[in-house]
This record gives structure tokens, sequence and C-alpha cells, in this order.
């Protein structure tokens, strides 16, 4: 399914659909709506900067693998505009992970969630917001390309121990596969989006 949002083209996948429903049909505890919430938020924080800095997406795609923003007219915006849009969705998780700490404790899945998505997007590897960020970041000194290759040998250091990390953790407590299978798609995301700042 396919419309245009004024000059964005918004694109929804049917897989996206089917993976919402199946998250919350399966979901007793409620960890999964917190954890849709959480990534709701972090798009907005993304696109309100975005708006803010006056660089809107020309495209947002809602695919089996989350969300895609995509803005590809880089020259007039600047590289520390680009690291200021990838560390804004964290941003916002991180703040939604404080306030209800402060106003409503109770809010334990919420909180959970939003540190989760925290966390997860801030490593510094390439397809993430951590790692989007880091290669703006070096772009302010490097070339793109040597920038590109930096960000990919960060990537693969905080990968491998955290996989190694993951199959500790199965081999002690079988059945504790949560790591494991955050690193096997974090190391998916690194090869199938690879060449995204080319």
């Amino acid at each position: 399914m396919t419309f245009l949002l004024g000059n964005c083209r918004v694109t929804f996948s049917y897989f996206f659909f089917a993976l919402i429903a199946l998250l919350l049909l399966f979901d007793r505890s409620g960890i999964a709506a917190a954890g849709l919430a959480a990534a709701a938020l972090h798009e907005c924080g993304h696109l309100v900067v975005m708006r803010g800095l006056k660089c809107l997406p020309e495209e947002i795609r809602f695919n089996l693998y989350g969300v895609d923003i995509i803005r590809t007219s880089r020259p007039d915006h600047g590289y520390l505009r680009d690291a200021a849009v990838s560390l804004s969705g964290p941003a916002v998780n991180l703040a939604a992970c404080l306030l209800p700490l402060i106003f409503r404790p109770a809010a334990g899945n919420f909180i959970l969630a939003n540190c989760a998505l925290f966390l997860f997007n801030i490593l510094p590897i390439e397809p993430l917001d951590g790692g989007q960020a880091l290669y703006a970041l070096l772009c302010m000194r490097w070339e793109p390309d040597v920038a590109a290759r930096a960000v990919g040998v960060v990537s693969f250091l905080f990968l491998t121990p955290l996989s190694v990390a993951g199959f500790l953790a199965l081999f002690r407590s079988p059945g504790n596969f949560a790591l494991l299978l955050i690193c096997i798609y974090l190391m998916f995301l690194l090869t199938f989006k690879k060449g995204k700042y080319d």
C-alpha cells in the first residue's frame, strides 16, 4: 500500500501489518504493545527533528525489518544535521525511559521497551542510528568512503563480542537466545544494508 503525504511517499508492506498482528496476538504480558509505542515514539523523534531542520524525508517505508526513513539529497543539509537526525530517535526513547520514572513509576513495560530501544539503536553499528550518526560525524573530518570503512570496522568490533556473549548466554541458560537473535538480526542488517552510505 502506497500513498503520498505532501511530497513524501509512504509505503506499507503487508508483512509489516502481519508482524504487528502476530506480536499483539501472542503478547500476554503487554510488552509488545509497549515496544510498538516505543518504536512509534522513536520514529516520531526522527521526523520532528527532520521537520525542525527543514530536511523532510522523500520516502518512508514500513516493512518487515522496521521503518526506513529515506532522504536521498544529503549535500544541502550537512553531516552535523544528519547526526542530529540519527540521534533524535534514541534521544526520545531515553527521555521516555526517564519521564515515567519521575512521574509514574508503575509504567514498567513502557520504561523497559524504551530503554531497550535506546540501547539497541545507540550502538555504533552501521544500519542503526548510532552507526549512522558515527558515519556523519566521521565525514566531517574524513572522506565519505574512509568514514564508511571505519564504521564497518567499528560495527564488526561491536558485533563480535556481542555475538560471543549471545552464544555464552545460550549455552549457560538453554532457551535464553534473545541476545543471539539480536546479533543475528544486526549481522543481517549489516550485510543487506551494506553500501547505504555510497
